[in-house]
């Protein structure tokens, strides 16, 4: 049955969602003022458009049915996600850690681009690549200083693993929370998808990387010089209480077996998440109003904001449309169709924030999927968060990872990363990444 649609009904909510993704996209516009505005704006016209109510037709759709059971649950699993990070980095576990693997390499400059790129990806796929790039970034820009070292391709390398980390594990990017919780991809499953197939990216990455930067990555003259240089770091100088930083490493680590373990436990990521969380401020000895001040609150509001206004496009049945002209124009083949969703989504990340573009497509392609007697939807899903992940790294615009770590070598160096150099570098990367994740589909459409 094809989906009706009100014309004036779609006219106004996708007007008002194009009208908050300029907002969302404007350098000069708060992402989250833009996002709860364009929601609180549609959940009015909503509201005003009487709309029934498909769970019960005696009433009209109100706020309440704007905002899903799972939209929490995403929120629940970032917001306990977030307090164990935060009182991770307090500890000064992730600084510990950065300062043992700078050791680890002497000062080599290959090495060191090896380390830390693989440092990287170990950390988003702990925590997430927003506090990884931060992390590993900052620490790059010092010791690139100490060694005489240009930190620019350094930064680039990093850039491209935290969308290598980003596919480890589920709670390593926010596009791959939302994607599980829509296609009820288990914490087990994805690490056995994502885990291998990120190792191999980051391989990949290394190839790329230093044939990229063979006349910028310096030889080492004088191995011993270098490596008195690193020798002075401290890894416990961040560290102010022993007892926080074992008790912290435990529950970061119990928290993980737990997520893998989910099904079996027969718990939620979201539940686990804030268990971890609430466990983690109660061993620190802090007071819990000052972890929460902490917080990214706008990061949690803009999800909000988001998960409503896509429920706003989904009343006016917009979603229905695009995932009926989908299964429409999508070819029977299965790996024909997952090779074109895979590359349409990774160029839509490339210029959409890619949470929005995980937000908006994984409603339409799970719809797509169920109505499709080919389709995987498993395998959509993983096209998909291949697709979002790595596509987010074509552009300086598409992951805020990237963002963030171009801001931060501008703001410590000065040094900028252009455009044209983004897409030459990381741009590059990312194509290789894409086109041997073809062949990863491939292999996984025999199997899923």
């Amino acid at each position: 049955m094809a989906v009706e649609l009100n014309g004036l009904h779609v006219f106004i909510i996708t007007s008002i969602f194009i009208l908050t993704y300029v907002g969302i996209i404007h350098p000069k516009i708060d992402k989250t003022i833009a996002a709860v505005f364009g929601a609180v704006v549609g959940t009015i016209c909503i509201i005003k458009f009487k709309l029934p109510d498909p769970h019960n037709n005696d009433h009209f759709l109100t706020e309440e049915g704007l905002l899903h059971f799972q939209d929490l649950q995403i929120i629940g699993l970032i917001f306990g996600t977030l307090i164990i990070v935060e009182i991770s980095q307090e500890s000064g576990v992730f600084h510990f850690l950065s300062i043992k693997i700078l050791k680890l390499s002497k000062g080599d400059p290959k090495l060191l681009l090896r380390y830390f790129g693989a440092l990287t990806l170990f950390l988003s796929a702990l925590v997430n690549n927003i506090s990884a790039m931060m992390i590993v970034g900052t620490l790059t820009i010092i010791a690139c200083e100490r060694l005489e070292l240009d930190p620019k391709p350094y930064i680039i390398v990093e850039l491209s693993m935290t969308t290598v980390g980003g596919i480890a594990t589920l709670i390593s990017s926010v596009p791959n929370i939302i994607i599980s919780q829509q296609f009820g991809i288990s914490f087990g499953e994805f690490l056995m998808i994502g885990l291998i197939w990120s190792i191999v990216c980051m391989i990949l990455n290394f190839i790329v990387f230093e044939y990229i930067f063979r006349n910028q990555i310096q030889k080492v003259t004088d191995p011993e010089k270098m490596k008195a240089r690193v020798d002075v770091f401290d890894e416990w100088s961040a560290i102010k209480d022993r007892k926080l930083f074992n008790r912290s490493i435990i529950v970061l680590a119990l928290t993980i077996i737990a997520f893998v373990f989910s099904t079996s436990l027969g718990l939620s990521l979201a539940v686990i998440a804030i268990f971890g969380g609430i466990t983690s401020v109660i061993v620190s000895g802090k007071k819990l109003e000052e972890v929460m001040a902490k917080l990214d609150w706008g990061l949690i509001a803009f999800f909000l904001g988001l998960f409503v206004l896509i429920a706003t496009l989904d009343a006016v049945q917009i979603l229905d449309y695009i995932a009926e002209v989908l299964s429409n124009i999508l070819p029977n083949n299965q790996i024909l169709a997952i090779f074109i969703l895979l590359w349409f989504v990774a160029i839509t990340s490339g210029i959409v924030d890619n949470i929005v573009v995980a937000a908006a497509f994984s409603p339409i392609l799970l719809r797509v999927a169920l109505a499709s007697p080919t389709l995987s939807p498993t395998l959509i899903a993983w096209s998909l968060i291949f697709g979002a992940n790595f596509g987010g790294g074509f552009t300086p615009i598409g992951a805020p990872s990237g963002v963030v770590g171009i801001a931060l070598l501008y703001k410590k160096t000065g040094k900028k990363i252009g455009w044209g150099e983004f897409i030459k570098t990381q741009g590059l990367a990312t194509l290789v990444k894409l086109l041997f994740t073809m062949g990863y589909l491939f292999i996984l459409s025999y199997f899923l």
